[in-house]
């Protein structure tokens, strides 16, 4: 290790006074708070939120902290004992982790009393504005701005002096402004106020219409806060609209990955699959067995379960389907009502032994490299599980693209959909072409399933919450039509995530908003069927006959 990198271990004096603490009168707790505020950093963090909520420990004369809950393998889910500066396991004397299957605080130091607690709340924020990690140290200055204490001010303006064009220096300027404009003088206050109209995110325009009520008798600072309120509210405008997109996208390429499927089966076999939600739910379940699988045998590599998930959903939703179709769909041709009711059936089926199994409200932990996500600008946040799934549908379309254009079997789908006779007649076996298409069908409902745990818990009657909108996907793009269905779908994913908003924001709306939005993309459904009853993209010649 490069000799510069070595990092000064804690000192020996706040060890000892955090040991102390064990016993400690309140002018001898002050001292050590002191100690800390001089020379404490980031490090110490974990010790002083362990203390200040009772959960420090003094095991065996070193300072202690709970760790995480693990899954270990013949033991279950335990809470590893951790050393409370350095992080670290401890271990006993047979040079194991010390484990606990539940929390254990008979070596707890007691929490200060609750005037000690608040500062220790500000003490933690100050120290945080030197933590190494970057995304905990952004998040800390944010929160130093969410204050009203302006206790702060002097760490955050050493920091923006030691570095001016640092990559925090912007969030450390904006905090200080929200600080200034609440507790500064007034021309700190003027200028906040102007300084946070050209930064424009939520933050400062929640510190602006704080500081409006009390400007009322300061005509030209309240001129220059309403100014920089006009300012952020129409910035404001412009993300919600981005992200609305940016959700619409999203909710599309999961209906849009469904409708496929459901497409297909329709457009080739006339059978309306009341199930394939259900299909999209074993594949759920399938990527939250992998998932377990990996966690329980592969933890090295958990993050890479996907990788398996993937092509196990596709193929177990396919089999599934192969199976429902060779059992029971296959005697029903022709007759599309009993299709629909035994579909409806097999789907109650499968939804019983899901609960059976598995119960209800599963999550799934996504890899880490789904987590957090990327800001482009200021308070335009998206999230990477997001992204992840819009990636992945696009990937999913790409290769039912080319399967059903580029392939033998894409082939055969397309001849027996154009022309059934026609293509038995040259001999094609027709049959097995609807087997195998079904089972294609009801695989991209189990990949639609490996997207959704990434962002929803998963439970079996996950997919009769968006089964109704990829039927609507498949009649507005027009039956059999894949470019319909994906235009459809994200059409409909777009106009739902509009309009949910404009709901919200009126107040006698807000609280059924997700509702009568459903309603009212519903009513335009159907009011465009009116025009266009076969959907965007109508069948033509001898399809349109049939």
């Amino acid at each position: 290790m490069n000799a510069a990198t070595v990092v000064a271990p804690v000192s020996a004096e706040i060890i000892d006074g955090f040991k102390s603490l064990k016993t400690a009168d309140s002018d001898q707790r002050q001292k050590f708070y002191d100690l800390i505020a001089q020379k404490g950093d980031a490090r110490l963090i974990p010790a002083i939120s362990a203390y200040r909520n009772g959960t420090l420990l003094l095991h065996d004369d070193k300072l202690a902290i709970y760790g995480e809950r693990v899954d270990l393998a013949g033991q279950g889910s335990m809470l590893p004992l951790l050393d409370a500066i350095t992080g670290d396991p401890i271990k006993g004397a047979d040079g194991k982790p010390i484990l606990y299957s539940k929390i254990d605080l008979t070596d707890a130091i007691k929490s200060p009393p609750y005037r000690e607690k608040r500062i220790l709340a500000n003490m933690l924020s100050a120290l945080s504005l030197n933590d190494p990690d970057p995304q905990k140290h952004k998040q800390a200055i944010r929160d130093a701005g969410d204050r009203t204490d302006d206790s702060l001010l002097p760490a955050l303006k050493t920091q923006l002096a030691a570095d001016p064009n640092g990559k925090f220096s912007s969030d450390i300027q904006e905090a200080i402004s929200r600080l200034e404009l609440l507790s500064g003088t007034r021309d700190e206050k003027l200028a906040a106020a102007t300084t946070l109209g050209t930064y424009k995110t939520d933050r400062s325009l929640t510190s602006l219409e704080r500081a409006r009520d009390r400007a009322k008798d300061d005509p030209q600072l309240l001129a220059a806060i309403n100014s920089s309120i006009a300012a952020c509210n129409r910035y404001q405008s412009r993300i919600s609209f981005i992200q609305d997109t940016f959700a619409g996208l999203s909710l599309g390429s999961i209906l849009v990955l469904l409708a496929l499927g459901l497409s297909i089966i329709f457009g080739l076999m006339g059978v309306i699959n009341m199930a394939h939600g259900e299909f999209m739910m074993i594949g759920a379940f399938t990527t939250y067995v992998v998932s377990e699988f990996f966690r329980a045998h592969f933890p090295g590599i958990y993050d890479w379960y996907p990788i398996v998930a993937i092509p196990m959903a596709f193929l177990i939703a396919g089999v599934a389907g192969f199976i429902c179709e060779s059992l029971v769909i296959r005697h029903l041709y022709g007759r599309p009502l009993e299709t629909l009711l035994a579909t409806w059936g097999i789907g109650m089926i499968l939804i019983q032994a899901a609960r059976e199994k598995f119960g209800d409200n599963l999550s799934v932990r996504p890899p880490s490299w789904i987590e957090g996500g990327i800001e482009v600008a200021p308070d335009l946040f998206f999230p990477l599980n997001r992204l992840y799934i819009i990636a992945f549908c696009a990937m999913c379309i790409a290769m039912v693209y080319f399967i059903v254009n580029r392939t033998k079997l894409g082939l055969l789908l397309r001849a027996t959909t154009q022309n059934r006779e026609m293509a038995a007649a040259l001999g094609v076996a027709t049959r097995r072409v609807d087997a195998l298409t079904f089972a294609f069908g009801t695989g991209l409902a189990g990949l639609a399933g490996v997207a959704v745990p990434m962002y929803n818990k998963i439970n079996p009657s996950i997919g009769q919450e968006y089964i109704v909108d990829s039927f609507m996907v498949v009649v507005v793009g027009g039956v059999g039509k894949l470019a319909g269905a994906i235009i459809a779908g994200l059409g409909l994913g777009f106009l739902n995530k509009y309009i949910e908003p404009l709901l919200q924001s009126v107040p006698s709306l807000a609280s059924g908003a997700t509702v009568l939005g459903k309603v009212i993309v519903l009513a335009l459904i159907v009011l465009f069927l009116q025009f266009r009853p076969a959907g965007l993209f109508p069948p033509k010649g001898r399809m349109a006959d049939n």
